[in-house]
């Protein structure tokens, strides 16, 4: 396992960037998160977890957070991610929670943050959004934004969920959908479940206008 862990944590960055650079890519609606930020505002980027790989590497560089779990393949993530430039808040809806939701608080109460967080990981259920991110922006006032990518030419690797990974020379689309106000008047459940439709037709358009 640590052999695994060592090489995942070396080869991972330059793998994942040979990967992106080879495709063509096309970043869509980016604006909507542009704008949020120039007005001040927090972010919380929902992308679910099978599409991880699209944010990790098109968001890199801009010191953004982002919430990883604290199992081995989270470690190996977040230690490629730092790489990249990402903050890693460590925690997640098995194990550490609680921790990983105050830190989240915290950061998404200043000015401009942003956070990328997956709300079906660790372990699923696939496509089921957890309502840890509607509370913090319910209780920061951060704006949700669903995101997804998908690549035209990719591995499709089956877990619990199908984890995507592109491969060279195809074209990726990296997608932002429209702001969800998380208004703290609102029922949780009722905001949780508007999210998790957002991302899935996002996903699903996205996907279309790609590969039909």
């Amino acid at each position: 396992m640590a052999d695994k862990k060592e090489t995942g944590i070396q080869f991972g960055k330059p793998l994942i960037g040979m990967l992106f650079r080879t495709n063509r890519l096309t970043m869509i609606n980016e604006n909507v998160l542009l704008q949020a930020l120039v007005d001040g505002r927090s972010v919380i980027l929902c992308c679910w977890h099978g599409r991880l790989l699209f944010p990790l590497h098109c968001l890199r560089k801009r010191g953004y957070h982002a919430l990883a779990g604290l199992h081995d393949d989270a470690e190996i993530v977040s230690q490629i991610g730092e790489k990249m430039g990402w903050h890693f808040i460590r925690g997640s809806s098995s194990s550490g929670g609680r921790e990983a939701y105050r830190e989240m608080v915290e950061v998404l109460s200043g000015i401009g943050q942003t956070i990328v967080v997956t709300p079906d990981g660790p372990q699923g259920p696939e496509h089921v959004a957890k309502p840890g991110a509607v509370k913090a922006a319910q209780k920061t006032g951060a704006l949700l934004i669903p995101i997804t990518g998908q690549a035209s030419w990719r591995w499709e690797i089956t877990n619990w969920d199908t984890f995507v990974v592109p491969k060279p020379f195809g074209r990726i689309h990296f997608t932002f959908g429209e702001p969800l106000e998380a208004g703290a008047d609102i029922p949780t459940e009722k905001l949780n479940n508007e999210l998790e439709a957002r991302m899935i037709s996002l996903q699903h358009e996205n996907d279309a206008q790609l590969i039909g």
